[in-house]
C-alpha cells in the first residue's frame, strides 16, 4: 500500500487491482467488471453480496450483523456493499455470490397482423441536372418522389451530407428512406433494399431486442441481458429512490440502459449479419419507471401520490436521447402510451399482443415480475392494476434463492410417505440455491404433503431429517450439502415463506380487487393469461395450488410467454397497432389498490395457502 492506494487481489480468478482507501468491495468489483449479485443496488438491504475477504478492512456495520449469520461472520463473511478497503486485501467470491449467465425467456405469444412499418423504402430515378435544369439536388429529390408516389416530405439534417454523393454515385437513381410517410432519413446510392428495425422490452431484470426485417416483418434475430441498472436497485421503487437520491444517478441509469441495448443490437446484427446503419426506428416497451428512466426523465413523481407520469408514448430522434451507436444516424425510437401509475406501457403492450381488448371472451392477464400487472375485461370495457409483488420470486430476500442462472433447482417433487425429494437443476449440474419456478413447486409440495399449513406454517411435528431447527430457525432441507456445489445445505426457512407469502398475496389479492370490481367470480373468467419471463417456467397446477392466481380451471390457463416484446414487434411492423395501442391505454381504467377500502382485508387473506377466504369474505 502506498499512501492512499490499495492493492485489492480477487480469488479465485486472481485478478488485481489498485484502488483509493474507502472504496467497498462491490464498487472495486465492479471497476473490474467482476459480477457481485446485489438485488438491493448496495443498500446493505438484501445480504446477497458475501464475500470472504482477508486484510485491512472496515469494521462490521449493524446492518452486516443483521443480514449476515451467526456462523456466517465467525467464518469471516462481509457484505461487499459494507465492507470497505483500508488496506491491502485478499477477496474470495463465493459461487453464490457470482452473477453468471441467467436463462432469460424472451419468446411469447405471436399474432398475425398486416405489415404497416412506419419506415418504408423508395427507389426513384432523378432527372439529371443541366445547365437548363439547376434545381437544388433537395427540390430535385423531394419534388420527383412528391410526382411518383405522392409523398410531401422533410429532409433530416444528417441526410445533406448524403445527397450529392449518393445521387451522382447511383447514376441518378436513388433509395430513399422514409419515416412516418414524413421525413427522409437516408438516401443511397442505386436500388438499396434493406431496412431494418428493432423491438425493445426494457423490464425491470432483463431486456430484450428483437431484429426484425421491415420489408416482410420477419424476426431476424433476437437477444437478451440482465438489465444492468439492477446494481442501483432490485426494483422500480429502489431506482426511483436511486435516480432522485443525486443528479449525476439519472444519468448512470439513463446510459447504462442505452448502452446495454446498443452493444444488444451490435451482437445481434453481427450475428445474423446486417450492417446497423440500416436500423432505421427502434420501438420500446418498459414499465412508467423504465421508460422514463431510458429518455432521462426524472420518475420523482411516478412515485409519488397520485403517482402521475411525466410521458407516456412519443416518437424522438434515438441520437437526441444518446442511443447513437449501432443504429442508423437519422433513426426515430417510438415509446409506448401508459395506463398509469407503474402500468405501463409493457402492459399495453401484453394487452396488444393477446388482443384480449378486441375479444368477447372475459379475460384475466397476470404480467409476474418484480412489479406484476393484473387487467381484467374484454372488448366491452377493461380495468388493471398493478402490484409491488417484489422480488422473492426472482430468488432475492430467499436465504439461497437465486435468479435463473446455471444449478439453481427449478422443479421440485416431495414423496408425501418418505418425504425424499426429487428436484431439478437448470443446466442439470449440481445445486447452487432455488429460482422462481423451483420455489412455487416447493410451497405446493410442502403443502401437499402436510410438511406446511395452510398459513405457511413448517410442521415440526413431521418426523422427517429434512425439517431442522437451526439456532431457532425452522428449515426444510432441499438438498443435502454433498449434493451441492455451494459447501451447504440447500434449505427453505419459515423467514422465506413469509417473503414468499407477501409476495403471492400482493398477486392475489390484485386479481380479487379487479374482479371484486367487476362483480365477476373465477368461474367467469374464460381465458388467464400468465406472461413474463419468470411465468414462462412456473408449473400453473402448483401456481394455483399455492395461491398466486384465481381458481380458473387449467384448461383455461395460457402461458404468453414475453407479451410485452410480442406487443412491442407488432407496433414496429405496424403503425395500426400502434393506434390500437393508443386505444388500449384510453379504454383501460386504472385501479389504485392502495386506494381500494377491500384491498387490505383482501391482502392479508391472500397469505393463506391457497387463499383464506372468498369474495364474500372480502366484500365484509
Amino acid at each position: 500500500m502506498k499512501g492512499d492506494i490499495c492493492t485489492a487481489v480477487f480469488l479465485p480468478e486472481g485478478k488485481r487491482a489498485e484502488f483509493k482507501r474507502g472504496f467497498s468491495i462491490l464498487e472495486a468489483a465492479e471497476s473490474i467488471d467482476l459480477k457481485i449479485e446485489s438485488a438491493c443496488g448496495g443498500q446493505q438491504k438484501c445480504g446477497m453480496c458475501k464475500v470472504i475477504p482477508t486484510g485491512n478492512l472496515s469494521k462490521l456495520t449493524q446492518d452486516e450483523l443483521r443480514l449476515l449469520t451467526e456462523e456466517e461472520v465467525e467464518q469471516g463473511y462481509r457484505l461487499a456493499c459494507a465492507a470497505t478497503i483500508q488496506g491491502d486485501v485478499r477477496i474470495t467470491v463465493p459461487v453464490e455470490s457470482r452473477i453468471g449467465e441467467q436463462r432469460l425467456q424472451i419468446d411469447g405469444i405471436e399474432q398475425t397482423v398486416s405489415l404497416d412499418p412506419a419506415v418504408r423504402k423508395y427507389t426513384v430515378a432523378l432527372p439529371v441536372a443541366t445547365l437548363e435544369d439547376v434545381r437544388t439536388d433537395k427540390e430535385r429529390i423531394l419534388e420527383r418522389i412528391k410526382e411518383v408516389f405522392g409523398l410531401d416530405l422533410e429532409v433530416e439534417y444528417g441526410v445533406y451530407k448524403q445527397l450529392p454523393g449518393a445521387i451522382r454515385d447511383g447514376e441518378w437513381t436513388v433509395s430513399v428512406t422514409v419515416w412516418n410517410g414524413k421525413r427522409i432519413l437516408s438516401v443511397e446510392p442505386g436500388v438499396v433494399r434493406h431496412a431494418y428495425g428493432v423491438a425493445v422490452d426494457v423490464g425491470t431484470t432483463k431486456i430484450a431486442v428483437y431484429l426484425l426485417n421491415l420489408r416482410n416483418g420477419e424476426v431476424i434475430g433476437k437477444e437478451a441481458i440482465v438489465n444492468p441498472q439492477i446494481k442501483y436497485g432490485e426494483d422500480v421503487v429502489s431506482r426511483i429512490s436511486y435516480a432522485t437520491d443525486a443528479d449525476k444517478n439519472l444519468e448512470r441509469l439513463q446510459t447504462s440502459v442505452i448502452g446495454a441495448i446498443e452493444q444488444l443490437i451490435k451482437d445481434t446484427c453481427a450475428e445474423v449479419g446486417v450492417e446497423t446503419r440500416h436500423i432505421y426506428e427502434i420501438v420500446v416497451v418498459g414499465n412508467t419507471v423504465m421508460q422514463h428512466l431510458l429518455l432521462g426523465v426524472s420518475p420523482k413523481y411516478v412515485g409519488r401520490s397520485p403517482y402521475c407520469a411525466v410521458l407516456g408514448s412519443g416518437d424522438f430522434r434515438a441520437s437526441d436521447i444518446g442511443l447513437k451507436a449501432n443504429v442508423n444516424a437519422n433513426a426515430y425510437l417510438h415509446t409506448f402510451p401508459v395506463i398509469g401509475g407503474f402500468v405501463g406501457g409493457d402492459h399495453v403492450s401484453a394487452i396488444l399482443a393477446t388482443k384480449m381488448n378486441e375479444s368477447e371472451e372475459m379475460s384475466m392477464l397476470m404480467d409476474i415480475g418484480t412489479n406484476t400487472e393484473i387487467a381484467m375485461g374484454n372488448k366491452e370495457d377493461m380495468i388493471s392494476c398493478s402490484c409491488a409483488s417484489g422480488p422473492a420470486f426472482e430468488g432475492y430476500y430467499i436465504k439461497h434463492g437465486m435468479r435463473a442462472l446455471s444449478g439453481a433447482i427449478e422443479h421440485v417433487e416431495i414423496n408425501p410417505e418418505t418425504f425424499d425429494v426429487r428436484y431439478r437443476t437448470i443446466d442439470e449440474v449440481r445445486a447452487r440455491g432455488l429460482c422462481g419456478s423451483g420455489l412455487i413447486d416447493l410451497l405446493a409440495e410442502l403443502l401437499k404433503t402436510g410438511m406446511m399449513d395452510s398459513t405457511g406454517k413448517l410442521n415440526t411435528e413431521i418426523e422427517s431429517n429434512r425439517i431442522t431447527t437451526n439456532k431457532d430457525a425452522v428449515e426444510f432441507v432441499v438438498a443435502w450439502e454433498r449434493e451441492t456445489d455451494i459447501d451447504s445445505d440447500v434449505v427453505i426457512t419459515q423467514r422465506d415463506i413469509r417473503e414468499l407469502q407477501s409476495a403471492k398475496a400482493a398477486m392475489r389479492a390484485g386479481a380479487e380487487i379487479l374482479m371484486l370490481k367487476k362483480g365477476l367470480k373465477e368461474e367467469d373468467i374464460d381465458v388467464f393469461y400468465i406472461a413474463g419471463a419468470f411465468g414462462s417456467y412456473i408449473e400453473p397446477e402448483n401456481a394455483r395450488i399455492i395461491g398466486m392466481y384465481p381458481e380458473v380451471d387449467l384448461e383455461r390457463v395460457k402461458i404468453v410467454g414475453n407479451a410485452a416484446g410480442s406487443g412491442a414487434k407488432l407496433a414496429l411492423i405496424s403503425v395500426e397497432e400502434r393506434t390500437h395501442a393508443e386505444e388500449i391505454a384510453k379504454k383501460v381504467r386504472y385501479v389504485e389498490l392502495a386506494a381500494e377500502p377491500k384491498f387490505t382485508r383482501c391482502y392479508m387473506l391472500s397469505h393463506y395457502f391457497p387463499f383464506g377466504g372468498t369474495l364474500a369474505d372480502v366484500r365484509r
